[in-house]
């Protein structure tokens, strides 16, 4: 007890430090795997081409990249939804397939 109350002008700032670090870390994460952002850049892209603000050739080079992007993050949702579910205990698993067989004492 005495140890904490003396170490909580040392151990306060650090937990405090942690939790933005968290905070930021969370957020970034978030917007790694936004699917939103990416789709409205590529409609400010498909605007840009209709306006002619840019070329052909620069529109399907970032149509490209954002393509790329969206499909690494769709697949990082999949192996993370998979991941969560080999994690999952077979008992434990509502979503699977399960067959009840059910006994009566007239059945022989």
């Amino acid at each position: 007890m005495l140890f904490k109350l003396l170490g909580a002008p040392l151990s306060l700032p650090l937990a405090g430090m942690k939790f933005v670090f968290q905070q930021v870390a969370d957020l970034a994460d978030q917007e790694l795997n936004d699917e939103s952002a990416l789709r409205e850049q590529l409609l400010l892209l498909q605007v840009q081409l209709e306006e002619g603000d840019i070329e052909e050739d620069d529109f399907a080079e970032r149509e490209g990249v954002i393509f790329a992007r969206l499909r690494e993050i769709k697949e990082r949702k999949r192996a993370e939804a998979e991941a969560e579910a080999a994690a999952i205990p077979a008992e434990a698993d509502v979503e699977s397939r399960r067959r009840l067989i059910v006994e009566t004492p007239f059945d022989e």
